[in-house]
């Protein structure tokens, strides 16, 4: 697996191989400002905005109007549905035991057929685990992401919605007892990586 500097560096790699199959990369430390990256498609509203929606935190219709795009993700980057019980579902695991292994959001409810494209999500699953770093022996938050498919130029919204996600189970584990961590490190994992959403 090759490791990046940030989101940034990782996209202008898949750029230059795209398209290809089984892209991999690392994110050793994962931050706000390395999952950030801006381009004519998405300014920092539109990924604030599509991170909000996808983590089921409040949006307004006057937002959707203004950012949402059939070319940004439509409804197969839709990533809502239940959002909010699973991520409550991985907090409680992870205070409850921190070792787990099934600390992980499933984007689909259930099975889809190959033809329906709204079910076609890109993102396919979310792992969360927690390690300790040998250094500073503080716990860390680490997600690893697996796609069904990736277009390069939508890197950026997937990017800072993994970001704020694992902010969010951050920050709801640290409200507990039982566990206190920092954001450690991401993997992107993706089966086949496009230019385009239109290739």
């Amino acid at each position: 697996m090759n490791n990046y500097d940030s989101a940034e560096e990782m996209q202008a790699a898949a750029t230059k191989i795209a398209p290809i199959n089984n892209f991999h990369g690392n994110i050793n430390n994962f931050n706000e400002e390395n999952a950030t990256i801006i381009t004519d498609l998405f300014d920092f509203e539109t990924l604030d905005y599509y991170a909000r929606k996808n983590c089921e935190l409040p949006i307004s219709q006057e937002e959707k109007v203004k950012y949402e795009t059939e070319y940004r993700g439509g409804l197969q980057g839709d990533y809502s549905s239940e959002m909010g019980s699973k991520v409550s579902n991985v907090v409680d695991c992870l205070n409850s035991f921190p070792l787990s292994k099934r600390a992980v959001i499933m984007m689909n409810n259930s099975w889809w057929k190959h033809q329906d494209t709204d079910e076609a999500k890109c993102c396919r699953e979310l792992h969360f685990y927690l390690t300790e770093d040998e250094e500073s022996k503080k716990l860390l938050l680490n997600c690893t992401g697996i796609f069904r498919a990736q277009a390069v130029d939508i890197m950026p919204k997937n990017f800072y919605f993994v970001y704020k996600i694992t902010e969010l189970i951050q920050k709801k584990l640290n409200n507990m007892k039982s566990v206190k961590c920092e954001i450690g490190s991401y993997s992107h994992f993706v089966t086949i990586l496009v230019p385009t959403r239109n290739d």
